[in-house]
């Protein structure tokens, strides 16, 4: 959101000194940058170093985090409308066109038996809409044998039997697109790297509303960008003013995005199971079948997904779970589009098809209802599509940002040269560093980031500006 250094030179030959509101920008590193040009140049004000330590860390973050950056707002941005996209990809495997009689669920059941090559089906979607086929769920192979578990849906027709298709479900491209999202297809260490962007991200967006910060000037470049004039002068308006207006949106998009991750995200969940706020005998504990006398023959499929459907809601999808033992129950998970948030669960006995139990969302402590929210927002879902086109919007800016950031640096770095900011004269006030151990607290993954960054800034300062050695 901020921009690079503006100096004397750019000054000078834009012409557009006053209407810069961040003159004082230190400049970027130059060839004899050393203590002794530090030392000989006049003393900043405390303003201007304190400018020049947040700028520092800016540049810094903004460089250091951007290839991660770039991955997860892109696979981001697709993800937003996977619904729609999908919809329009798999057209042929998701609707179907009405009849006057519908297969029984049995009938159906055998179809997917005997394209799986198995009985060993898990469960079963469901939908009110008349228009959409049906899928059954099975296993794909052991695990180990293709790696993590995966599982096929089988596509049919409810109204005549046809097998429209099967996938792999962790093969789909939305699939990949979620795990590089979440964890740069790397695992764990993917999850915490993700992580420690996100909370980089945040940092960038508090640094820069700081170095954005008007301070008296009222005129264009802080509220309304240029649009002509030296590029460089162009995009660091474009940069500064458009992250501005939509840096509440980035906020809130970035840290609902926390709730996902393996430090803070569980952080929270521990904090809410310990709190009693975790669902476990509603949604994580298998539910129970009345008692039954041995031998009792189980309900058909065609008399409990009638119970399921009774439940549903217009743009449902009504995911049915088989139950696992014979004491336990069928349980269905409902839910439109990919709003968390509108979350149901229903329990129907396997025996009777008894419908035994309904939760909403809505009914769950609030600790988990805040997990559902957070995880509703960042998604774009908690509005349908007028907060998808945010969510959108949000992910196409955080890369905008970036890449003009990065594109600013390249401009103004000298041949030959890194380009990287020199080093404050003076470190942060006592205030400053009050505010980085805050952050280092609040958001832990990247207080040891900030940790090691700090060494390691002393470690090259020391090496980069060691006197020559003697003869």
């Amino acid at each position: 959101m901020t921009d690079t250094s503006l100096d004397a030179h750019d000054v000078q030959h834009d012409g557009s000194a006053q209407d810069s509101p961040q003159l004082e920008a230190p400049a970027l590193e130059r060839e004899g940058n050393s203590q002794n040009d530090v030392a000989a140049s006049p003393k900043p004000s405390a303003s201007g170093n304190l400018y020049a330590n947040v700028w520092r860390w800016h540049f810094y973050a903004g460089l250091l985090t951007a290839p991660i950056l770039w991955i997860v707002t892109i696979t981001g941005a697709l993800y937003v409308f996977r619904t729609e996209l999908t919809e329009l990809r798999d057209h042929d495997l998701l609707r179907v066109t009405p009849a006057e009689r519908r297969m029984s669920y049995e009938e159906l059941k055998q179809v997917a038996v005997t394209a799986h090559g198995s009985s060993d089906l898990e469960a079963l979607i469901v939908y009110p809409d008349s228009t959409r086929s049906i899928q059954f769920v099975g296993h794909h192979g052991e695990e180990g044998e293709h790696g993590p578990e995966e599982h096929k849906l089988i596509h049919i027709d409810p109204y005549s039997g046809t097998l429209l298709g099967t996938q792999i479900a962790e093969h789909d491209f939305f699939h990949i697109v979620l795990e590089l999202h979440r964890n740069l297809l790397l695992g764990t260490t993917g999850r915490f790297v993700t992580e420690l962007t996100t909370c980089w991200g945040i940092i960038l967006l508090a640094t820069g509303v700081f170095l954005w910060w008007p301070r008296g000037k009222k005129n264009v470049g802080v509220w309304v960008p240029r649009v002509r004039g030296k590029l460089y002068a162009v995009l660091r308006d474009w940069h500064a003013v458009t992250g501005i207006y939509v840096v509440p949106l980035l906020l809130i998009v970035t840290a609902t995005g926390l709730f996902f991750s393996p430090l803070m995200g569980n952080a929270f969940n521990t904090t809410a199971k310990k709190a009693g706020h975790w669902p476990i005998k509603e949604w994580f504990v298998p539910p129970q079948s009345k008692p039954v006398a041995e031998g009792t023959p189980v309900a058909t499929l065609d008399e409990i997904v009638p119970t399921f459907l009774a439940q549903s809601r217009p743009n449902d999808a009504v995911r049915i779970r088989f139950a696992e033992s014979p004491e336990h129950a069928h349980r269905a998970f409902l839910i439109q589009d990919e709003d968390k948030n509108s979350y149901r669960s229903v329990d129907v006995d396997q025996y009777t098809g008894e419908l035994l139990n309904v939760v909403d969302g809505s009914d769950l402590k609030f600790l988990y209802r805040v997990r559902l929210w957070a995880v509703s927002i960042h998604m774009g879902q908690i509005f349908g599509t007028p907060t998808k086109i945010l969510a959108l919007v949000a992910a196409v800016v955080m890369l905008a940002l970036s890449i003009t950031g990065l594109w600013m640096w390249w401009m103004r770095k000298p041949s030959g040269r890194t380009g990287f900011p020199r080093r404050p004269a003076r470190s942060l006030p006592n205030w400053g560093w009050g505010i980085v151990v805050l952050c280092a607290l609040v958001l832990p993954v990247a207080g040891v980031s900030i940790i090691l960054v700090g060494i390691f800034d002393q470690l090259w300062g020391r090496f980069y500006n060691a006197p020559p050695p003697t003869t």
